[in-house]
Parts: structure tokens; sequence; C-alpha cells
């Protein structure tokens, strides 16, 4: 009985496939449809995996803190003494003062970071790429990321005028050396300087922006956060968990904005697939008027013009997950032409492209059931007697 039952289904599927292959033009623009949705959401969804593996990875190796304090209103005004304070908490390991800021190099803005250098490369994970490190005492000096040194035309042993807001006419620094992307999944950096220079380049000297707690034990945290914020009711006490957290919701919204952009064109392919089975139906009425004469029953009839919608859906489906990921290739080279200093990772994700022929499936399934349902129900005398 089931070796019968199966023989009729692969039965109905080559007759289904048969149909298809007929009306070739209507297909192809059918299964074009379902590329194009399927293809969007694959480019958007994995652009955004990217992007959130990418955040959270360069944060986990940039961060490499247990808690971190920094100032309510964002500037840089934590002053250094506080650091005994908080070094003398029980299950702080170390504290290191940093000050980030934006500046003005050729009058593009990038991301300075002011810390010291031997604590940069515990901290930091920095790789170095050309020229030298920094030396603590050379205020002077600047290291580039690679990335953002190409970008700007710069070379080492330039020298460079960084200038903010707060510093007016700016300063001249010497560029020393290049550093690799930080993380894994190769987030370009702007520059790094000792702390000194960083205080004087925005007139804040004794005063940091961030202080960066190191934890003898990670378990600790939420204790020692709670310590911190009880000793400094007017900074803000971040555990680096909670922070995840909230990039996490932050990334899960923008992927879902992403999610239904893509959505958007792939209803035009579920249209399609409608319009399709629905088309099919109504110039095969009296072929379904002598399979029920003949003895087929109405779940053939359903299944016949059912499979129609599936075989196009998962074609276009699959066609659609391989342009999808080349996709994110066209993604990447617009970014780069507009001259955003964004890289964007080609992370493939199985969850996506199997969600993406779940989808495309689902949508196959929905837009065919209702021309199949009433091809299944159609009257034989009625079907037979068409013309």
């Amino acid at each position: 009985m089931a070796i019968n039952m199966i023989q009729t289904i692969l039965v109905i599927i080559k007759a289904a496939y048969r149909s298809i292959a007929r009306r070739k033009f209507r297909s192809a623009l059918t299964i074009l449809g379902v590329i194009i949705g399927i293809s969007a959401i694959v480019s958007l969804m994995t652009v955004g995996y990217g992007m959130h593996t990418q955040v959270k990875n360069t944060l986990n190796e940039m961060l490499g803190a247990g808690v971190i304090i920094s100032s309510k209103g964002g500037g840089v005004d934590i002053p250094e003494y506080v650091i005994a304070y908080v070094k003398n908490v029980p299950g702080v390991n170390e504290a290191i003062p940093v000050i980030t800021t934006f500046v003005n190099v050729g009058g593009q803005p990038i991301m300075a970071i002011g810390i010291d250098p031997e604590q940069a490369q515990k901290m930091y994970h920095v790789v170095l790429e050309e020229g030298r490190s920094l030396r603590p005492d050379e205020d002077d000096a600047v290291v580039f990321g690679a990335a953002t040194a190409a970008n700007l035309g710069i070379r080492v042993n330039d020298t460079v005028t960084l200038s903010t807001q707060m510093s007016g006419g700016g300063r001249s620094f010497r560029v020393v050396g290049f550093l690799r992307s930080i993380g894994t999944a190769e987030l370009n950096i702007g520059c790094f300087m000792t702390l000194r220079a960083a205080q004087k380049l925005v007139n804040r000297e004794n005063y940091c922006s961030t202080i960066l707690v190191r934890l003898d034990d990670p378990q600790l945290g939420e204790e020692v956060e709670e310590d911190l914020r009880a000793m400094f009711p007017n900074a803000v006490v971040t555990r680096q968990e909670e922070l995840m957290r909230h990039i996490d919701r932050v990334m899960n919204i923008i992927n879902g904005v992403l999610l239904a952009l893509g959505s958007i064109s792939l209803l035009v392919g579920g249209l399609g697939i409608l319009n399709t089975v629905m088309m099919s139906v109504h110039e095969r009425r009296r072929e379904i008027g002598m399979l029920k004469a003949v003895g087929a029953e109405r779940w053939h009839v359903l299944l016949l013009f059912l499979s129609e919608g599936l075989i196009i859906s998962l074609i276009g489906g699959a066609i659609g997950c391989i342009i999808g990921l080349s996709g994110v290739y066209l993604i990447r080279w617009f970014v780069s032409t507009m001259g955003l200093a964004l890289s964007i990772p080609l992370l493939i994700s199985p969850q996506i492209i199997a969600g993406a022929m779940i989808v495309a499936v689902g949508i196959g399934l929905i837009a065919g059931f209702y021309p199949s349902w009433k091809a299944a129900n159609v009257p034989p005398v009625e079907a037979l007697r068409y013309e």
C-alpha cells in the first residue's frame, strides 16, 4: 500500500514537472520572481548576520574587560585618581584609563584611542603590520590602523595633524606604525596614541573617558558592578555581558528590518506562483475532468497542481540562495564605492540558507494551495464539457 502511494506521488510530481517544462517562458518568469525574493532575503540577512558577528567578536576583543566605567555625559570627565579606589574593590584585577574620541585627519573623522601602549597590547590584541609599536613615553607619535591609513593615503614616518573641537588647530603627530584590523571580522580601527597625548589633544589632562576594569574571576562581575555603582553613583557602570545583550537587541531589530525589506520582493514571487498555478488550472480543466473520470481522487489532483508551485519555489529558492550569497559581494562593492570605511564580512550561516529554503517552500505551498484546491473540487462533468 505504501509502495503504491509513493509510486503515485512520484508519477504526480513527474507530471507536474512536465507541465512546468511545457510552459518554459511563463515558468521562467515565475521562478525569476522567487529568485529575486529569496536572493534579497539571503543577501540582507547574511549582511546582517556578518555585521552582528563582527560587532560582537570585535567588542569582545577590544573591551577585554569585565566591567566598564564611563561618564554619564559621555565626555572626558573621569579623574584619574579614582583608579586607585577602583583597584581596591574586591575582585578587581586591573583598572585601565582610556580616552576614546573622534579626531579629524585631513577633514575626515576617525576614532582615536588614548591608552598606555603596554596595556593596549593586553586589552586590544593588536597586531603590528608595518613599522613599530608606540613607546610609553612617545606623546608625539601615533599608530594608525592599516586600512584607515590606506584610505587616508598615510605612510609610516609621515607627520599628520589631529584635531578635535576642544583642541582648536590640533597637534602634529609622527606616524610610527600600522596595525592590522581589530577583531576576527577585521573592524578597521582609527589610531592609537598614548593616554597623555590624548589628554593633551582634548585639553583634559589627568582625566579619561572610560575605565576598563579587569576581574580576577568573570563570575564576580555582578558583585563588582554593584560595588562600583555604590562607590560612583554619578558614573555609568556596565558589565560587558550587559553591553553585549544591548547590542544583540539592536542587531536583532536591524535584522528584522532587513528581513521585512526582503519579504516585500518575495511577496511578488508568491503572487507569481499563484498566477502560474491558476493559469495552469484554467488551461487544464478538461484534463482534470479526464483524470477524475478514470478514477483519480481529489487529493491526486490537489497534489498535481500543488507540486507545480512546490517545484517552482524549490528551483527559485535554490538559485536564489546562490545568487543571494553572491549579492553580498555586490553590497560590499557598493559600500566601498560610496567611500564608507565599513567592512562587511561574508559569513555563511546554514540557518539562513535553511530558513530561506523553508520560506521558499512555504510560499510555494501557500500560493499554490488555493488554485490547487479549486482544481481538486471541479466537478468531472463540468470539466469534461469545458472548451
